[in-house]
């Protein structure tokens, strides 16, 4: 398990510096909705990267006689694979914002849909014996900021968003390895008329691993959205998550 340990270490580190995904989680849509963000990412010396992911909701049905759905972002790297696809959480659909703030455990399961290796999925007992091997901890916050109101333009739609702090920090300490620490702070534009209720993002990420520090700005901004009248395919939620299977399949 000692040589195992640093692979585990980056995969659950590139989930920790994804955490930012729990804005979108408070207050879910109904089914059928979905919304488009353009990502720019910018490191010091290097060129600027632009990305596009899509959110989404479809029905989830019902556990323990609530309602529950399914939030899939796409695409995006999942426990270190190399390939991206979607991901969905299974989550009550109304969450709250301590729920969101807690995404990974808020779950009632996870599927990674990685169109190369098969998809996957976890169980929360999964998460939390994963999370225990690598002494991954995260604590996320998202409150009202001063100014608690400002004006968003994006082309030719203006947007009068509730402006919000948003900070996270996870560590990552496994036996062995190096612990790692991310910080993640920024802004959060909010209008709670559209899905998902952001509009905007954003945040400084800054990783710090022994004397090794790896910061990037960040910038989310919303290119569209609507809602689906087709049904969705059946989910294929493949095999349980497997330790061994991840580091051996990777």
């Amino acid at each position: 398990m000692r040589l195992f340990l640093p692979l585990l270490a980056l995969g659950w580190g590139i989930i920790s510096a994804s955490a930012q995904w729990s804005i979108f989680a408070e207050k879910l849509p109904a089914p059928g909705h979905w919304a488009t963000y353009q990502i720019e990412g910018i490191k010091p010396n290097e060129p600027a990267s632009l990305t596009t992911i899509r959110l989404s909701v479809r029905d989830g049905g019902t556990l323990t006689g609530k309602p529950y759905v399914w939030l899939s972002i796409e695409p995006i790297a999942w426990l270190g694979s190399k390939e991206k696809a979607p991901l969905r959480f299974l989550l009550p659909q109304k969450l709250d914002r301590a729920g969101a703030n807690k995404l990974l455990e808020s779950a009632a399961e996870i599927v990674f849909s990685n169109p190369v290796k098969g998809a996957y999925h976890m169980l929360p007992e999964d998460v939390a014996s994963l999370s225990d091997k690598v002494g991954y901890k995260n604590t996320n916050t998202l409150e009202a900021d001063n100014p608690s109101a400002e004006l968003i333009k994006l082309g030719e739609k203006s947007w009068t968003c509730s402006r919000m702090k948003m900070e996270c920090f996870t560590v990552i300490d496994p036996p062995f390895v190096k612990k790692q620490t991310i910080i993640i702070r920024g802004t959060v534009w909010k209008d709670d008329t559209i899905p998902f209720g952001v509009v905007q993002a954003k945040w400084a990420e800054k990783s710090i691993k022994g004397d090794k520090v790896n910061e990037e700005q960040r910038v989310l901004t919303l290119t569209g959205f609507g809602k689906e009248t087709t049904p969705a395919q059946a989910l294929d939620r493949g095999d349980r998550f497997s330790i061994w299977k991840l580091l051996f399949n990777r």
